[in-house]
């Protein structure tokens, strides 16, 4: 995937929203972890961020009073996601498409791991050392750690939202018409599934509109959310990703509110 997109850097956006569209949260996770090493650029991980839906669609398809709503809310998404992104790439002139990225190949990578240059987990890799722990090994613990980072959260962010319940949560979004939006997309930014099929069930029961649906799956990124906040080293980028998503889908949101009011 690192290499596809690095090949087609223009159209990293495109090529993002399109696969973050597909119903689960793994494509967020690998967009994540290719921004980090400065594989894609900035408006790709936000293509594949504004698009992933995660467990929201099967659940929406569960319903055959609003499955009809599938369709149009995927197409939205990957529009919004592909228009976003194209936007920030412009405007930050972020494409990271540099020479060395043309070709990424499993050699390359190896090739560039032993000549000298720190590890995934900051290791120091050399001809010296061994190439099945430099390569393997060192990997495979990384690896380990962020799944362990991943259950761990997850396990305390299902408590915490298990204490809190659905019905107080429903409540809160009930408050207001231009409010609901605002709420969901905050909702939406929860990095568990938890957040996508409590929204998902919301709408069918007829608890928030549309556009607050739109607004909150926009702003969802799933686990991907997880992995960035652990591994960019940045604070301020991770914090500019998360308002361009959020600015993004309170926008979203609120035009559709607002012009179709639904």
């Amino acid at each position: 995937m690192g290499g596809f997109l690095a090949r087609f850097s223009r159209f990293g956006p495109v090529i993002g929203a399109l696969l973050g569209c597909i119903p689960q949260c793994g494509f967020s996770v690998v967009a994540a972890a290719l921004y980090v090493k400065k594989v894609i650029s900035t408006g790709t991980l936000l293509a594949v961020f504004l698009s992933t839906s995660d467990e929201a669609i099967p659940v929406l398809l569960s319903m055959p009073s609003r499955a009809g709503m599938v369709g149009m809310l995927i197409l939205i998404k990957i529009v919004v996601a592909i228009i976003a992104g194209m936007a920030v790439d412009l405007v930050l002139n972020s494409r990271k498409s540099p020479e060395p990225l043309k070709d990424i190949s499993a050699q390359g990578i190896c090739e560039d791991a032993i000549a000298g240059h720190s590890g995934c987990c900051d290791h120091e890799v050399d001809n010296k050392r061994s190439k099945i722990k430099s390569l393997l090994l060192h990997p495979l613990l990384h690896t380990l750690k962020i799944f362990v980072f991943l259950l761990v959260l997850s396990v305390i962010l299902n408590f915490i939202l298990g204490r809190i319940g659905q019905e107080r949560i429903g409540k809160l979004l009930l408050s207001g018409n231009l409010l609901q939006p605002v709420l969901a997309s905050i909702i939406g930014l929860i990095p568990n599934c938890f957040a996508s099929v409590v929204l998902a069930q919301f709408f069918t029961e007829g608890i928030i509109s549309f556009s607050s649906l739109v607004a909150g799956l926009c702003a969802g990124a799933g686990l991907g959310m997880l992995v960035l906040a652990k591994e960019n080293k940045s604070l301020k980028d991770t914090s500019s990703i998360i308002g361009l998503l959020v600015g993004v889908s309170l926008l979203v949101g609120l035009v559709i509110r607002i012009v179709v009011r639904v």
